[in-house]
């Protein structure tokens, strides 16, 4: 059966705002934007058209939209520097640059705001298997965890970067641990902290800088990659239970990687993949069942690679680089399927995928978010 695909956009020029950055809900068609002035805009498409028996797309410029504006009803409004929804779509966190943290729900209300970080939050991250927690890190060199649930105050912990570091991001490895890590650390210094314990229960030395930290909870792995200033390119696999990881790829004269992603877990069969996006606007990807240090590359982007991102259901790799430009592969075989170009974006994790794996979002530095539905 063909497949279609559509792009269309909201453009906020006329209102003189800009987006800064997406996420889409877990379960629905709606997607939460990062708008200028601390701003939340959720596009919600109202419902599915049809002529004959082919869907008809709606684009996202007829979407409805409803703004949750942060009112300052304690702290200054500040940009918003991240955002991301909890697993099931109930409640959107919300990252501000000068620390200050709300919570909202689906239907739009405030459930709280506070201001425990005192500059950037960099992450936010929902805890996958205890729903109602989340991590935030931040440039005031910690990582908090917070209950959602938890009144009067929701927040339940605070970790304090000891080596005196930027916390650039948090990924939760269970439901009472969780990694950390500064891109300001020349020695890739990863911590893994637990709820309930002071300091770090494990550190991990990945050696150099770290650009990307990721987690897959299949197969109980992290994934951490760094690219020096004399070319050379290092992948490790860390085991939460040892200290020394468990796979290590070392290459010379590669060019940088800036972000990765695993590949969705599936059957207990499935090959072990990670894809990387690199400077030269590259893409590589990387068998991990494959004990002869095998790798793939793929090339399209002529600039380097922002984001890339496979889609829930595993079909799709997304890819885009400093420039825009869109690639949507199949990941059967690495054949694009989709090409198109948006704008210039010069800042990381730019796309975001439906929960039903057939509409991707894509930012830009611009005033224009994306929308590419997929029709099977």
């Amino acid at each position: 059966m063909p497949v279609e695909f559509t792009i269309s956009s909201k453009n906020l020029y006329d209102a003189g705002l800009q987006v800064s950055k997406c996420s889409f809900h877990p379960s629905e068609p709606v997607l939460a934007c990062a708008i200028d002035g601390g701003k939340i805009c959720l596009y919600h498409k109202q419902h599915t058209e049809f002529k004959g028996d082919a869907e008809l797309i709606v684009p996202l410029s007829q979407w409805n939209e409803t703004v949750l504006n942060p009112v300052p009803t304690q702290y200054p409004v500040s940009g918003i520097s991240c955002l991301q929804w909890d697993v099931e779509g109930k409640r959107l966190a919300v990252g501000y640059e000068n620390g200050t943290l709300i919570l909202w729900s689906r239907d739009g209300c405030r459930l709280f705001e506070r201001r425990k970080h005192t500059s950037r939050i960099w992450s936010i991250r929902w805890n996958p298997i205890l729903l109602n927690v989340f991590a935030s890190g931040s440039n005031d060199r910690s990582a908090l965890v917070w209950d959602a649930d938890k009144k009067p105050s929701p927040l339940v912990q605070r970790f304090v970067a000891h080596d005196g570091d930027r916390i650039h991001d948090v990924v939760w490895i269970s439901e009472i641990q969780f990694a950390s890590f500064s891109r300001d650390q020349n020695d890739g210094i990863v911590h893994i902290c637990q709820i309930g314990r002071e300091t770090p229960i494990m550190t991990f030395v990945h050696g150099d800088s770290i650009e990307a930290l990721k987690w897959n909870g299949r197969f109980n792995l992290l994934a951490s990659v760094s690219s020096s200033s004399d070319d050379r390119l290092l992948l490790q696999v860390w085991s939460p239970s040892r200290k020394d990881p468990i796979r290590r790829l070392n290459y010379t004269n590669k060019s940088r990687v800036g972000c990765i992603d695993w590949f969705p877990p599936g059957r207990e069969s499935d090959s072990l993949l990670i894809v990387g996006g690199c400077a030269d606007g590259s893409l590589i990807v990387w068998n991990l069942n494959d004990d002869a240090d095998q790798h793939q590359t793929l090339y399209g982007h002529s600039l380097a690679v922002n984001d890339v991102y496979f889609s829930p259901d595993r079909r799709w790799l997304a890819s885009v680089d400093q420039d825009g430009y869109l690639i949507i592969r199949l990941t059967t075989d690495w054949r694009k399927a989709y090409e198109a170009k948006t704008g210039p974006n010069y800042w990381h994790q730019t796309l975001s995928w439906s929960g039903s794996s057939d509409k991707l979002a894509v930012t830009n530095v611009s005033s224009e978010v994306f929308v590419v539905e997929i029709l099977h």
